[in-house]
């Protein structure tokens, strides 16, 4: 009995003694009140993350979409809303300015025909063709003078979408353009008429109100175009030294777009 209490009182020792320095034998003992099963299992290590080149957060590295979902969505809304291709037929008034403007009788109706074509909201061009009939007296002579003109405009339309009612509603814009002007001039005392040809440069501005939206507008337009013809520094007539001066264009159109 007493090697018995003595043998205990050695096992107790080491029991704890091995639970104290994880030795394998405590490993291996059961949890108290359950089985061993039952033990919750050890967390994972975790491992150290290493970036490597292409792992990284880079402008350069990343796919980027460059704002295309911005330019998208703006060809949406035009190819929704936008315009493509416009006819219009017009005329108004055509006066010319300077020496030639104090000659020259004003042309009334000037007739207009134009083709255009919008590259988004706010660019557009266009190419047309025009006639215009002036006349003068010269003493006791009378001279008829015919002008037929070609060219292009590159139209500006504002952005308004934030302006007032009536602005978006008018559409301003601005034009700017070039072409060729041929003068064909003729007397009762001539045989032959009087033919010319220069470069004519010219820009303005007008208004376009919509009558069908992406159908039928109403522009308003006012132009200045300069050319310089042979007799522009010619003194030929007792009215005026010489006929310097442009002509400047007040025209209604109507266009009809699709």
């Amino acid at each position: 009995m007493r090697a018995c209490t003595i043998i205990s009182n050695i096992r107790f020792p080491l029991i704890l003694l091995a639970l104290l320095t994880g030795s394998p034998e405590a490993s291996a003992q059961p949890p108290v009140g359950g089985a061993i099963g039952d033990s919750a299992p050890a967390s994972p290590s975790k491992k150290n993350e290493d970036h490597g080149l292409f792992d990284q957060s880079s402008p350069y590295l990343d796919y980027g979409d460059f704002n295309l979902t911005e330019e998208e969505n703006e060809d949406t809304q035009y190819f929704q809303n936008g315009r493509f291709f416009g006819l219009s037929f017009g005329g108004g008034y055509q006066s010319a300015t300077g020496n030639r403007g104090k000659l020259y009788e004003p042309a009334l109706p000037r007739f207009d025909v134009r083709v255009q074509y919008w590259f988004n909201f706010q660019f557009a061009a266009d190419l047309g063709i025009f006639f215009a009939n002036h006349s003068f007296l010269d003493g006791n002579t009378n001279y008829e003078v015919k002008l037929v003109g070609y060219g292009a405009h590159l139209k500006y339309y504002f952005d308004v979408r934030d302006a007032a009612a009536p602005i978006t509603f008018a559409n301003p814009y601005l034009s700017f353009g070039f072409g060729a002007l041929t003068k064909n001039q003729i007397s009762a005392t001539q045989s032959t008429p009087d033919t010319d040809s220069t470069l004519s440069v010219g820009g303005g501005g007008g208004l376009e109100f919509p009558i069908v939206h992406k159908r039928t507008y109403l522009n308003l337009e006012l132009m200045f175009h300069t050319q310089n013809f042979t007799d522009t520094n010619e003194t030929r007539y007792r009215a005026v030294t010489d006929l310097s001066g442009g002509f400047f264009t007040l025209l209604a159109h109507f266009m009809f777009t699709w």
